[in-house]
């Protein structure tokens, strides 16, 4: 029996790496009956059936998951943003850093494609939330090296909508990489999916990255019942405000005596931040828990 971390899943086989190998293993039937999938990040057992191949026999904790993309042990997600084109929208980034504080997860904010748009104003968006931001530039090699400290020694997510270059920053991080980077349709202002799967990669800068398919993958499925309960304090500017409302179910979205709302308008909490926060409350707030 070896202990590993699975690396890759496709079409029902995972790839173990052992550290002295990697293993092409299916999942014992148990799994599925219990209602349980390895993921990849999984630290798993697994028994070699034969030269190369092999039964991934057991899953040990984990410490965080995700079901869309079905990850885990995910340090932190990396949200990959950009004020060219494709220009993301905020909300989408606010929208995954809420789904990462709920499941226990870092978020690093990195701004690319500088050398076409400068992004200045998107990273101060987020740095002053408190998130580690970077503006960088895949093509020009601007804030590689910065980047590259954040991720170190941790496991990180690489997310972002389509085409604004995540692939393309792994490539440049890590010369050779070679991971297939999508065309931007100027017509459409969107790139094409390249990721077609979930894959954890090991950098030389001792990073360890997962590149997977857009902002798509963490659609509504994540906004459960769970994150509408525990919404505001998703937001961290939010937490020291918490407890202070003149109502003890104050939802932080328009009440008088709002904590919060007088934070906002007092330029504490950026009103971009707020904003964003509003339009996820009113996507939750009609999930009942029989809906869960």
């Amino acid at each position: 029996m070896s202990r590993g971390r699975i690396r890759k899943a496709l079409s029902g086989f995972y790839y173990v790496d052992t550290g002295q190998t990697v293993l092409e293993c299916r999942a014992r039937g148990k799994f599925r009956q219990d209602g349980r999938n390895p993921l990849v990040g999984d630290w798993v057992e697994v028994r070699e059936t034969e030269p190369g191949r092999g039964m991934v026999w057991e899953i040990e904790p984990r410490s965080s998951a995700f079901d869309r993309p079905a990850v885990a042990n995910v340090d932190q997600l990396v949200v990959v943003a950009s004020a060219a084109i494709p220009v993301t929208d905020p909300f989408l980034i606010d929208r995954v850093a809420a789904i990462a504080a709920l499941r226990g997860c870092g978020v690093v904010v990195c701004v690319n494609k500088t050398d076409l748009a400068a992004g200045e104003e998107l990273e101060e968006i987020y740095r002053s939330a408190g998130f580690p931001t970077v503006r960088t530039s895949a093509a020009t090699g601007a804030g590689l090296d910065r980047l590259a400290e954040l991720i170190s020694g941790k496991l990180s997510a690489f997310t972002g909508n389509s085409g604004v270059g995540k692939s393309s920053l792994l490539n440049a991080i890590e010369p050779g990489f070679s991971l297939k980077v999508a065309a931007v349709s100027e017509k459409l202002g969107r790139g094409r999916h390249t990721t077609r799967h979930v894959e954890l990669f090991r950098l030389s800068c001792g990073a360890e990255v997962i590149d997977t398919p857009g902002f798509s993958s963490f659609d509504a499925a994540e906004l459960d019942l769970e994150l509408k309960e525990r919404l505001p304090e998703t937001f961290a500017e939010f937490r020291p405000y918490l407890g202070q409302c003149r109502f003890i179910n104050c939802s932080h979205t328009k009440e008088k005596g709002c904590a919060v709302l007088a934070a906002v308008k007092a330029g504490e909490i950026p009103r971009r931040r707020h904003r964003n926060y509003s339009r996820l409350y009113d996507e939750l707030k009609n999930i009942k828990a029989w809906d869960k």
